[in-house]
C-alpha cells in the first residue's frame, strides 16, 4: 500500500475537503484526486463519496480511515528510529581534561568534521584521572588526557602520546610582577590554585617536593573552579597562576600577561589520546586523520 495515498487520504477525511488538503498541501486537486484513486484501486474499495460539499466515507472508507492514523503514526515513529540509529551511528562522544576540553579540542573537532561532515561530536570535560576509565566503560570513544599516576587504562584500551603541554607561571604584565621567581618566593606569592583533584595542583606538588619545598605553606591559598577564573584574577592583579600555555597564548600575545619564569620546575605535561580497541568505523576514521595532523590541528 502507497503510504504517500494513505496519508493523503487521512488528511482528506480530517478536514471532510479535498480542496483545502490540495491547497495546504500545495498539490493540484487532480494530482490530491489521482493519489486517492490509486489507493481505492489498491485496496479494490470505494473509500469515499465526492460532492459539492466536500467528501464523506464510505463503510469500507470508515475501516480504512480507523487504522490509518496508527499505520501511519507507526511509519513515522519507524522513519524517526531508524534515522536516530544513523545518528547514533555518526555520533563520536569525546572527554578531554578542562584545558584540552577549552583551549585545544574544539578547533580539531571542527576541522574534522569538515573532513568528515558525516560525523556528529559531542565535547566532555572531565578529570584526566577518570577519563580512560570512562574510555573503558563505553562512556566516551575517545579521549585526551594528560599523562598521570592514576589514568592507567585497562588493556582494552589504546593509549598514543600525541604532544605535551606547557604549563608556566604567568601573572599581570606589570612592573610589580618579576620575570623570574624562585620556589622561595612563590612561597611568600600569592599563586592561584584550583579546588578539588587536578592535574596542574599535582605537577606543581612534585616540583616543590623536588626542590625539598611544601607547596602547602603557600602564602595564600586562592582556590578557583576552573582557568577561566584564575585568568580573571590574574587580569585585576590578585595573584599569578600555574596555567597551561594553550590557554593563555593570547593574553601573552597582546602583553596582558607576562611569563614568569621559576628555575628548577618542570612543568610538561604530556598529553594522550585513548580509545577502545574495538570501536566504529567512524571513530577509526577520526583516529587515522588525527593521527595524521596531530596536535596542529589544536586551537
Amino acid at each position: 500500500m502507497n503510504l504517500e495515498s494513505l496519508k493523503f487520504f487521512f488528511e482528506v477525511v480530517k478536514a471532510g475537503s479535498i480542496t483545502n488538503v490540495a491547497k495546504s498541501g500545495h498539490i493540484s486537486q487532480s494530482a490530491l484526486s489521482q493519489q486517492l484513486t490509486r489507493l481505492e484501486t489498491e485496496l479494490n474499495e470505494k473509500l469515499l463519496i465526492r460532492s459539492n460539499k466536500g467528501v464523506s466515507l464510505t463503510r469500507a472508507g470508515e475501516v480504512v480511515y480507523k487504522f490509518s492514523e496508527n499505520i501511519i503514526r507507526t511509519y513515522d515513529e519507524m522513519l524517526y528510529e531508524l534515522d536516530s540509529l544513523k545518528k547514533s551511528e555518526s555520533l563520536i562522544k569525546v572527554a578531554a581534561c578542562r584545558s584540552i576540553a577549552d583551549y585545544a579540542i574544539p578547533c580539531t573537532l571542527v576541522l574534522a568534521n569538515r573532513e568528515f561532515p558525516d560525523h556528529k561530536y559531542e565535547l566532555f570535560s572531565r578529570n584526566s584521572a577518570d577519563i580512560a576509565s570512562d574510555v573503558a566503560n563505553n562512556i566516551f570513544d575517545i579521549g585526551f588526557s594528560y599523562i598521570t599516576e592514576v589514568n592507567k587504562a585497562s588493556s582494552e584500551v589504546v593509549s598514543i602520546k600525541t604532544g605535551a603541554n606547557n604549563i608556566i607561571l604567568v601573572g599581570k604584565n606589570v612592573p610589580s610582577n618579576p620575570d623570574t621567581m624562585s620556589p622561595e618566593q612563590l612561597l611568600d606569592a600569592c599563586v592561584i590554585t584550583f579546588t578539588g583533584k587536578n592535574e596542574i595542583d599535582d605537577i606543581l606538588k612534585k616540583n616543590f617536593k623536588k626542590l625539598g619545598y611544601d607547596n602547602s605553606n603557600l602564602n595564600c591559598h586562592m582556590e578557583v573552579e576552573g582557568i577561566e577564573g584564575a585568568k580573571m584574577m590574574i587580569s585585576r592583579n590578585y595573584g599569578i597562576a600555574f596555567l597551561p600555555y594553550i590557554a593563555v597564548k593570547e593574553e601573552l600575545y597582546k602583553k596582558e600577561f607576562k611569563e614568569i619564569t621559576v628555575p628548577g620546575f618542570d612543568l610538561n605535561l604530556d598529553m594522550l589520546l585513548m580509545f577502545k580497541k574495538n570501536h566504529s568505523t567512524h571513530v577509526e576514521e577520526f583516529i587515522s586523520w588525527f593521527l595524521k595532523n596531530g596536535s596542529r590541528s589544536f586551537c
